[in-house]
């Protein structure tokens, strides 16, 4: 299989880094891409990691990645990112969860965001599952099936405390390939 892989949003302490929260979205989405790249690759995968460093802007990030994507003839597009607006800094003894966003319920990309969201969901996250947005410039300009993971709410205590960037990956890769690594 052929997959783009890239973190979404800058670096931290560049423009547009994304959220932040108990951990830093930028920082994290980082770890858990270098992860799936690495373990896509030992299971004998070709993976382009399009991560964008260098953008100016919220715009000129999504545009760059949306070219770096592009450039390459893949069967899937992956986008990993953490969510927020949970609020719950001290933790109510429940996560608030992954879903994966893909274009529509027609793109090649569902099955995989499906598989992604329930192997995520059995770290002990709750499943919110697929989300339909075609207002995402992400999933509107790839030319390839494409799918955004929210792993888990960077805002959410419980959800942190279950957090490690392996496992994560983990779980991105069993959903994409059926495979264990």
């Amino acid at each position: 299989m052929r997959i783009n892989v890239h973190a979404g949003h800058n670096p931290e302490g560049k423009t547009a880094s994304g959220a932040k929260g108990l951990v830093h979205e930028s920082t994290e989405s980082r770890k858990v891409k270098d992860e799936v790249v690495h373990k896509l690759r030992k299971l004998g995968h070709t993976v382009y990691d399009c991560t964008v460093d260098n953008g100016i802007s919220q715009a000129d990030v999504l545009k760059k990645i949306v070219a770096k994507c592009n450039a390459h003839p893949v069967d899937l597009d992956v986008s990993i990112h953490f969510n927020s607006g949970a609020s719950d800094l001290k933790g109510d003894g429940k996560t608030t969860g992954v879903e994966v966003l893909v274009y529509s319920a027609s793109s090649k990309a569902t099955e995989y965001a499906l598989k992604v969201c329930h192997a995520i969901a059995s770290l002990g996250y709750k499943n919110r599952g697929i989300k339909y947005r075609k207002n995402l410039a992400y999933l509107r300009r790839t030319t390839a099936p494409a799918m955004l993971i929210e792993c888990c709410f960077l805002d959410d205590k419980d959800d942190v405390g279950r957090y490690q960037a392996g496992r994560m990956a983990s779980a991105i890769v069993y959903g994409i390939t059926g495979r264990h690594i």
